[in-house]
C-alpha cells in the first residue's frame, strides 16, 4: 500500500466521479462508514470491504482499487 490511506482512496475516487473537491463533497463518509475502523481494518491484513456512501456502492481491496457501482 502507498502512505494513502483507504479513507484517502475513497474520497478520491468519489470526488473524482463527481468532478468535485474532496472538501466538496456534500455527504460525510461518517454518515457511511467510521474512516477510522475502515484504516484500521485494512491495516489488520488483507481485506475487501463494500459499503454505500452518497449514491455509489463503494469496494475497496487491499491494493485501493475502489470500485463505485451506482445505486
Amino acid at each position: 500500500m502507498s502512505g494513502e490511506t483507504v479513507t484517502e482512496a475513497v474520497l478520491a475516487a468519489v470526488a473524482e466521479r463527481e468532478g468535485v473537491d474532496v472538501k466538496d463533497l456534500h455527504q460525510s463518509l461518517y454518515d457511511s462508514i467510521s474512516p477510522e475502523a475502515l484504516d484500521k481494518l485494512f491495516r489488520a491484513g488483507p481485506v475487501e470491504v463494500t459499503f454505500e456512501y452518497m449514491d455509489y456502492v463503494v469496494t475497496v481491496d487491499n491494493d485501493l482499487e475502489v470500485e463505485l457501482e451506482s445505486k
